[in-house]
Parts: structure tokens; sequence; C-alpha cells
């Protein structure tokens, strides 16, 4: 039973190890930016902060970055090599990449749609001249008689 509370408490060394190696590595911050911009589109995660308040977040997580910069704890029992590591790193900032484009591909197509629309509502409410526009404008013209 001791053996085994030892066993999860190596291992929960080990996983503090990876989650400090990973806050260490050069692409963590641009992780971090790629996920935030994924929520920033998604409209996710916000929560009443500005764009402001995100930048701060991922500055702050480039501070934490950098400050441990200079740390390079090994493990023997869990040991991730440098190459595996950056292939991880550099995977996970191009899939986040690739679903911010994913993401945002319906959002401009749904706008421009919206702008087509607006446009075309436009167009039919000068051709017709009983539309609200021109009662506003025939409005104006009168008062101003």
């Amino acid at each position: 039973m001791e053996a085994n509370r030892s066993e999860d408490a190596g291992d929960g060394d080990d996983v503090e190890l990876l989650k400090t190696r990973i806050s260490t590595h050069p692409l963590y911050g641009r992780l971090v930016e790629n996920h935030l911009n994924c929520l920033k589109v998604g409209g996710i995660g916000n929560g009443g902060r500005s764009s402001m308040g995100n930048q701060r977040q991922a500055e702050n997580y480039n501070s934490i970055s950098s400050n441990n910069m200079n740390k390079n704890p090994c493990s023997s029992s869990m040991q991730l090599n440098q190459s595996e590591l950056d292939l991880f790193m550099e995977g996970y900032c191009s899939a986040l990449s690739k679903l911010k484009e994913a993401i945002e591909e319906p959002q401009l197509e749904t706008i421009a749609f919206i702008n087509a629309m607006h446009s075309q509502l436009r167009d039919l409410a000068r051709a017709n001249p009983f539309s609200p526009d021109v009662f506003l404008q025939e409005a104006e013209t009168n008062d101003s008689k």
C-alpha cells in the first residue's frame, strides 16, 4: 500500500515535470496565443473580458514561460526527449491554427451573406417609393417646409 502511494507521488512529480517542460518550451507562448485566438473567433471564453484581458493573459503565460526557461529538470521514469516535445508543440500549434481557420470560414461566409442581403434590401428599398426610407425622407422634407 505504501509502495502504491510513493508510485502515485512519483506519477504526480512526472506530471508536474511534464507541465514545467511544456510551459518552458519556446513555442508555449505561440500555443497559448493560438488557443486564445480560437476562443476569440468562436466567441467563447470572453466572459465579459475585453481583448486586452486576453492579451494580458497571453502575456502572463509568456512571462511565466520566460521565468521558467532556465529550469530544465530531468526525470528517469518519464523522459520525453526534446525532439518529441518539439514535434508535439509544433503539431498542437498547427492544429490550433487550422481549427481557427475552420471556425472562421463559416463566420466569414455568414457575414458575406448578411452583407449581400443588406445590400439587396437597400436596393429594393430605394426602388420602392413606399419603403420606410422614402417615408422618412418625405417626413423630413415636409417638416422643413
